[in-house]
């Protein structure tokens, strides 16, 4: 199946590109071009003239044994980038990796009883929202809403009634 997406060329399918159209003018290369992207104007006997895997041109294989499969060294690291990217997708999407679990969420919030699943996690979590206090904080909290009341403004002590005649002697 041939792949017609193209990227930037290598260095190699520079170098091939620059023997087939050197001498050349413009009009002449955007005529032959292309052809030569559809490897018309390859020789077909030459076993050695392949398609870059990365950016998708022509290349001529210098290689001893003729396995290379990229036109150069940048494209062979893209082409690998690529790869290992798409070996991690697909890892992620058949095997994910589990959520692990956490205490906060054995809080079941959003029913309409909101309760602890674990008592565990409710001592270990629930202290920070829900402090515990001891029976003489307890106390000093009821006794100071005698002098403040269920607001914030201090009540006024104001004057006992001595009904006038003990008033003199104070």
């Amino acid at each position: 199946m041939l792949n017609n997406t193209y990227r930037d060329p290598g260095k190699g399918a520079i170098s091939y590109a620059d023997q087939i159209f050197v001498g050349k003018t413009r009009d002449e290369i955007s005529v032959l071009l292309p052809a030569f992207l559809n490897g018309d104007l390859n020789e077909p006997n030459q076993k050695r003239i392949k398609r870059c895997d990365y950016c998708n041109y022509w290349f001529y294989d210098e290689s001893l044994r003729n396995t290379k499969r990229t036109c150069c060294d940048d494209c062979k690291t893209s082409y690998k980038t690529l790869q290992t990217a798409k070996r991690r997708a697909e890892k992620a999407l058949f095997n994910p990796k589990p959520k692990k679990e956490r205490l906060q969420d054995l809080y079941l919030w959003w029913l309409e009883y909101p309760f602890w699943a674990n008592e565990y996690a409710m001592l270990k979590i629930g202290w920070k929202f829900e402090r515990p206090m001891s029976l003489s904080r307890l106390d000093y909290i009821h006794n100071g809403k005698d002098g403040y009341g269920t607001g914030n403004k201090r009540k006024t002590k104001g004057l006992p009634d001595y009904h006038g005649d003990k008033r003199d002697e104070i």
